[in-house]
């Protein structure tokens, strides 16, 4: 019954599929040779945008659009068009259903219930090249403890771009690796942070149907002081772009529930736990999770990794990489700094090879790291970025062994139990679990528990802020709630006020140099990303 059962709806899913790949879409153009874009950012979060359109071959259809979808707490206004110098006449209500005699030389914005449509119309048949602007309002917004965006500019097209280009400045301010990041998602290209202070993304090679051009950047708070207030933190934003796919279970249940009208299913089995007992728990909301000061197994740090991969909740193996780094660096078995080669400055690790007595876990990234350093034991961020994919390697093979020794003390303590070879929480475990997830919690929200900082576990807590990524702002805040105990703390480290913070920062440079782009100071694009983007939804003639 159960294999009828689940037949159905592999059957479903075929069908649904099948369906979708046989729908042909035909261009009413031969081909868009290019699309470049400039984003000018204004310090209230808005941004006025310029595309030009180069068109080949136009040949059917009466007007040209571009969607901009998932436009929520923003506006879009402003929009004009030019064409060999000419502006087109703005209308106020914009009707699909004229001719393109009645369309030509005009535009305007046709608002949607899920977002905005921009158009303008053909005009002759031939060959093309509009000038587009327009102002969205609130693109940047304030994320809590950055600025950012995550927006699509480029989305599935009448044809697909055979090139990319988008700039993005600001007018009075340069954009550097002290105060932005960028990254990019859905096709082959590069991101970069420009000498020029702007950010750039250019594609490397013609976009196919299935393309489109994600950017997500991050910036100072204090690059946007009017921005408005977004309601999710960036981390959560980042954490969205970068969930690259979806579990095949993840799709039987959408089917099922837009069979039986039961979406929900999805959040209550994805958030279900089954426990050594074989009673099942669920993991609370965001906001149920209880405010946590204490540190979990102890401060165990591959128990706590291996934790958070039972809750899947994992982090990345170059996160764990920065938080060992952390410690050898407070052991003084490394020096991150900045270090002259080839008469230019550039991040490093020094590794000291007198009198180790590391964890074993420790010596194993040492001695890992120390491999690729140079006769003078210096291992410089280029190579790193030039050997990344040999690292990564190990690095995996590395973090395989943190989270075995993890689950050892894990059952240790009786947080957990292997049964037909099925590693699951206790009741104990899980619930000291959620602990961590609470820790993670009160840390994001530091500067409004000053009162209830314990400083003797400053260095705890800086391990665990390290592995969520808010190794930075967490040290920000130790600063704002005590100066002088925190220049006493910062000593430990071998570093002074302001070097720490840059410690930190080269820290996640060095680690994150080992995947690409994964820092955001530029490199590769990622091929795929997730949703919570701003703008998309189709474009180009029709």
């Amino acid at each position: 019954m159960k294999a009828k059962k689940y037949g159905i709806i592999f059957s479903f899913l075929v069908f649904i599929i099948l369906s979708i790949s046989s729908v042909k879409a035909y261009a009413a153009e031969d081909a868009i040779p290019s699309i470049q874009i400039k984003v000018t950012l204004n310090k209230d979060g808005s941004a006025i945008i310029t595309e030009v359109w180069e068109v080949q071959g136009v040949s059917s259809g009466t007007e040209y659009y571009k969607a901009l979808n998932n436009m929520e707490g923003r506006k879009v206004h402003s929009f004009s068009v030019r064409e060999s110098g000419k502006l087109y006449t703005a209308l106020d209500k914009w009707n699909k259903k004229l001719s393109r005699e009645e369309k030509k030389g005009t535009s305007g914005i046709l608002t949607k219930s899920d977002g905005y449509e921009l158009c303008w119309g053909i005009g002759d048949y031939g060959d093309h090249t509009y000038t587009l602007q327009y102002t969205i309002d609130n693109l940047v917004q304030n994320y809590g403890e950055y600025a950012g965006f995550y927006h699509q500019f480029i989305s599935k097209l009448s044809s697909a771009p055979k090139a990319i280009a988008i700039s993005i400045q600001m007018e009075d301010e340069a954009f550097d690796q002290q105060n932005a990041r960028i990254w990019g998602y859905g096709f082959d290209g590069k991101v970069a942070i420009h000498s020029d202070g702007s950010l750039t993304v250019n594609s490397n090679k013609a976009l196919d149907r299935k393309d489109y051009v994600n950017v997500l950047c991050r910036f100072d708070q204090s690059l946007f002081p009017n921005a408005a207030v977004a309601k999710i933190s960036f981390e959560e934003l980042q954490n969205s772009a970068n969930d690259k796919g979806i579990n095949p279970l993840i799709v039987i249940l959408i089917v099922i529930g837009f069979i039986g009208g039961g979406i929900g299913l999805i959040g209550f089995f994805y958030s279900r736990y089954k426990l050594s007992d074989n009673t099942v728990v669920h993991l609370p909301s965001y906001k149920k999770i209880n405010i946590n000061y204490s540190i979990p197994f102890g401060g165990n740090i591959p128990a706590i990794y291996a934790a958070l991969k039972l809750l899947r909740q994992g982090i990345s193996y170059s996160q764990l990489m920065g938080v060992y780094l952390i410690l050898l660096q407070e052991a003084n078995y490394i020096s991150i700094d900045k270090r002259t080669k080839k008469s230019k400055m550039e991040e490093s690790i020094l590794f000291k090879t007198e009198h180790i007595t590391a964890t074993n876990l420790e010596q194993l990234l040492f001695d890992l790291l120390m491999e690729e350093a140079d006769h003078d034991n210096i291992l410089w961020s280029s190579d790193i970025i030039k050997n990344a994919t040999k690292i990564s390697q190990k690095l995996k093979q590395w973090e395989k062994k943190v989270n075995n020794e993890g689950i050892k003390e894990l059952s240790r303590l009786g947080m957990v139990e292997e049964k037909n070879g099925t590693i699951r929480f206790t009741r104990q475990g899980f619930d000291k679990a959620i602990m961590i997830l609470g820790l993670k919690k009160y840390l994001s929200e530091l500067t409004h528990q000053s009162e209830h900082v314990n400083k003797e576990l400053w260095g705890d807590y800086l391990v665990i802020a390290t592995m969520f990524n808010m190794g930075e702002k967490v040290l920000k805040a130790f600063e704002v709630i005590d100066k002088s105990y925190y220049n006493g703390f910062v000593n430990h480290y071998g570093c002074n006020t302001y070097s720490m913070i840059y410690f930190m920062s080269m820290t996640s440079h060095i680690s994150n140099s080992t995947v690409m782009n994964a820092d955001g100071t530029g490199g590769s694009t990622f091929s795929s990303g997730g949703g919570g983007f701003s703008g998309g939804g189709g474009g180009g003639s029709r």
